[in-house]
């Protein structure tokens, strides 16, 4: 963990505020339901995501980007995601912008709640097969897909 959060550390110290994932643009406006930004860094997503009426909670490994956060709506945590066990049905929408980690992966659709709504893209640099991908996923209907970056955004219907 330390040398993962030493070498994120080093990106947000000279790192700005980039614009939001475009495929936020696909989950509804609300009022006061929850989020998960994983890997959130600066908060470019959860910035976003509280415009269209979310609480969010951010996790990073980096202490240096979560300081950067300040918004009563975005609650931050520095943790190893590596570790992280996400609580079941606690959040109305997930994102995973430019991070892939397995194990968390597979505890998404449990912890969304029922009509929520999953964001997912990778990088080439981590790969899942298809296959794997929507045997997890196979209780989501398909909002959007791409496979070149792998982009999924998928809400969680009730069928389980």
């Amino acid at each position: 963990m330390l040398k993962e959060k030493i070498k994120w550390n080093e990106k947000y110290k000279t790192l700005t505020l980039k614009p939001p994932s475009p495929l936020l643009n696909y989950i509804p406006n609300t009022i006061n339901k929850k989020a998960l930004d994983l890997a959130g860094g600066l908060g470019r997503n959860a910035y976003e995501l509280v415009k269209k009426g979310y609480v969010v909670d951010l996790i990073d490994i980096s202490d240096i980007a979560i300081s950067k956060i300040n918004h009563p709506k975005i609650n931050t945590f520095c943790l190893d995601l590596d570790n992280y066990i996400i609580p079941q049905n606690e959040y109305d929408v997930i994102i995973k912008i430019k991070y892939f980690n397995l194990n968390l992966l597979k505890q998404t659709a449990n912890a969304l709640k029922k009509d929520g709504y999953f964001i997912f893209e990778t990088i080439p640099k981590y790969s899942i097969s298809k296959n794997e991908f929507f045997e997890i996923f196979k209780s989501f209907d398909i909002i959007h897909l791409n496979e070149n970056p792998f982009q999924f955004v998928g809400v969680k219907c009730g069928c389980d």
